[in-house]
C-alpha cells in the first residue's frame, strides 16, 4: 500500500493523518532544479565528511553531521529553511518559536547499498502523553520507489514501545513510495526503517528535525556556525537554527542588554 501525498491546502486533514498514522506526505513547491542542485552538494559533502573524519569504523556514510556547517561555501543549504509548507505544518505540531534539532540527510548509496537505518527503530524512545517535543521533515530529492530503497514506516505505531518483530513490521509497513520534492513528516517515536537501494544511483534526501525552543539540539548549530557571520542571517534564519536559545555561560549573557543575551526566545 502506498501513503497518501497531501496537497499544501489539505493542512488540516494531514495534520489529521499524521496524528493517526505518526507520519503523513505532503506536496511542496520546492523547484526541481534546486533540489536537483541541493542533491549534487550533499553528496560531495558526504565524501568531504567521510575523508575529514577518517575512520576505519565510519558507520555514517550517506549522512552529514551537521550540513549547516558548509552553509558559507553553499548557501543553498538555508534556503530550504524558508519553505512555507515544511515550516506551516511544524508550527500547527510544535506551535510557535520551534528550532531546528539537526539538519543532515539519509543518502543511500547504489547497487544494493544501505545504511545504519535500515533495521527497524525509533528516532527517539521518550513518551509524553498527548505531548509533541519534536518532528522529523524528509524531503525527497529522488522519486522514491521500492527499487532505491523507499523509506518503511508501520502506521500508528508511535506509541508502541516494543520492538515489532521484522516479520511484523514488513508485513504491515507502508512504503513511502513519492516523487522528488515530497516532504514526508514522522512522528519520532514511529518505527521505520531505510530501503536497501538496488539501483544505479544514490537515493538522497534532506533529513531535518525540529524541536522545542527549550531543547538541546543534536550538536551545537550556533557553534557548527561559528566561522559564519551570525548577522548575514535572517532574524528569521536566526532564531531557527538556535542562535536566540543558548543557555548563558556568563553573568551579561544571563542578565545583560538584550544584544548581550544569549536566550531571549520567546514562549508564546
Amino acid at each position: 500500500m502506498q501513503p497518501t501525498v497531501f496537497s499544501a491546502d489539505e493542512l488540516q486533514q494531514a495534520l489529521d493523518y499524521y496524528n493517526k498514522n505518526g507520519f503523513v506526505a505532503i506536496d511542496s513547491t520546492l523547484d526541481e532544479h534546486y533540489l536537483s542542485e541541493l542533491r549534487k552538494i550533499m553528496l560531495e559533502l558526504i565524501e568531504v565528511e567521510k575523508e575529514a573524519i577518517n575512520l576505519e569504523t565510519y558507520r555514517d556514510y550517506g549522512f552529514l553531521l551537521c550540513a549547516l556547517h558548509y552553509a558559507d561555501k553553499y548557501p543553498q543549504i538555508l534556503e530550504v529553511l524558508n519553505n512555507q509548507e515544511m515550516l506551516k505544518f511544524v508550527e500547527t505540531i510544535l506551535e510557535k518559536w520551534f528550532i531546528v534539532y539537526l539538519y543532515s540527510n539519509n543518502c543511500i548509496p547504489p547497487n544494493g547499498g544501505n545504511t545504519k537505518a535500515y533495521k527497524p527503530h525509533i528516532d527517539t524512545p521518550r513518551y509524553i502523553n498527548n505531548y509533541h517535543q519534536s518532528v522529523v521533515a524528509m524531503i525527497t530529492m529522488d522519486d522514491y520507489t521500492e527499487e532505491n530503497g523507499a523509506t518503511w514506516v508501520l502506521p500508528a505505531s508511535q506509541e508502541v514501545r516494543e520492538k515489532p518483530t521484522d516479520e511484523y513490521f514488513y508485513n504491515n509497513a507502508f512504503r513511502l513510495v513519492v516523487p522528488k520534492g515530497t516532504i514526508c513528516f514522522f512522528d519520532p517515536r514511529v518505527w521505520h526503517a531505510a530501503g536497501t537501494n538496488f539501483s544505479s544511483d544514490w537515493r538522497t534526501c534532506l533529513l531535518i528535525v525540529f524541536c522545542r525552543p527549550w531543547m538541546k539540539q543534536r550538536v551545537d548549530i550556533p557553534r557548527f556556525m561559528s566561522h559564519i557571520d551570525k548577522n548575514t542571517l535572517s532574524k528569521h534564519l536566526q532564531q531557527l537554527l538556535g542562535f536566540h536559545s543558548a543557555p548563558p555561560a556568563n553573568f551579561k549573557e544571563f542578565y545583560g542588554d538584550e544584544h548581550e543575551r544569549t536566550f531571549v526566545q520567546p514562549f508564546v
